[in-house]
């Protein structure tokens, strides 16, 4: 009997969200290469622990801190039609037992450009346009700071290949433009490559974040202005029911500048309406 899930089938569609779980200011990002059904809610529901001892600064310096950091998800992504989707996103974050608040939340508008069907599976390209803001009435000063209150324009192109057998190979780049309280951009680039079936899906990732201008002396816990960074993630997935479904996953910060060298915990469920 095959394994393999239809591409339009609901259970494959959840899957496409699990690597945005346990997102906490710099992670991903909410686009994937998963068109949504046209009139279908997914929502994900996370949580996060994430710690880290060594802070790492410009040219190879290294930092001693002790950050801790929890944090509560909520993501929605809902089909307006066969091309177009609307992505909400929004963070509680609470660093090292203190005062916990919601962070920055997020609006996008993903558009599938091409959905070309090949001999073996389809070829996809997407773009998608957002809007990052803070939400949560949080101090952005010290070394223990959920973020640092900045509004965001993110741009994403991102290209997917579906395979009939349930694999996908996926990339993506883009510009994250910070225009609040000072300009500042990143480039981002995300390599995914996952397989699925109607029993488990599973996914590995690499990120690579770079600052295209050097960093400040403004360091928050999750990371600072200025920062770049080199980051692994996986994400399992179990469905159980049609409409519901569990997930765990952890993320591994290996390099950069500006930024915690963390490791990161995440579980979540997933909830298709």
């Amino acid at each position: 009997m095959s394994l393999k899930i239809p591409l339009s089938s609901p259970t494959f569609w959840l899957c496409s969200f699990l690597m945005l779980l346990g997102t906490c200011g710099h992670a991903q990002g909410p686009i994937s290469g998963f068109p949504a059904p046209k009139g279908e809610i997914a929502v994900a529901l996370g949580y996060s622990f994430e710690q880290y001892d060594t802070y790492l600064q410009e040219n190879g310096r290294e930092e001693a801190r002790n950050i801790e950091t929890v944090s509560y998800n909520l993501f929605v992504e809902a089909g307006l039609n066969e091309h177009t989707a609307l992505v909400a996103t929004l963070p509680w974050m609470q660093v090292n037992n203190g005062q916990g608040s919601l962070q920055d939340g997020s609006l996008w508008i993903k558009y599938m450009n091409a959905d070309k069907r090949l001999k073996r599976g389809h070829s996809r390209f997407f773009t998608a346009v957002g809007l990052s803001f803070p939400v949560g009435n949080y101090s952005p000063d010290g070394i223990a700071a959920i973020g640092q209150r900045g509004g965001v324009f993110q741009g994403r192109l991102a290209y997917q290949f579906q395979h009939d057998a349930g694999w996908f190979l996926h990339a993506q780049t883009g510009i994250d433009f910070q225009f609040t309280p000072d300009a500042r951009s990143s480039w981002p680039l995300l390599l995914r490559s996952g397989y699925g079936n109607k029993y488990f899906y599973v996914e590995g990732w690499i990120e690579f974040v770079t600052a295209l201008e050097s960093g400040t002396g403004v360091q928050a816990a999750a990371g600072g202005t200025g920062s770049s960074w080199q980051r692994l993630g996986a994400t399992f997935y179990v469905p159980v029911r049609p409409w519901v479904g569990a997930m765990v996953g952890g993320a591994w910060i290996t390099d950069g500048e500006f930024i915690g060298r963390s490791n990161r915990l995440n579980t979540g469920v997933v909830f298709k309406l």
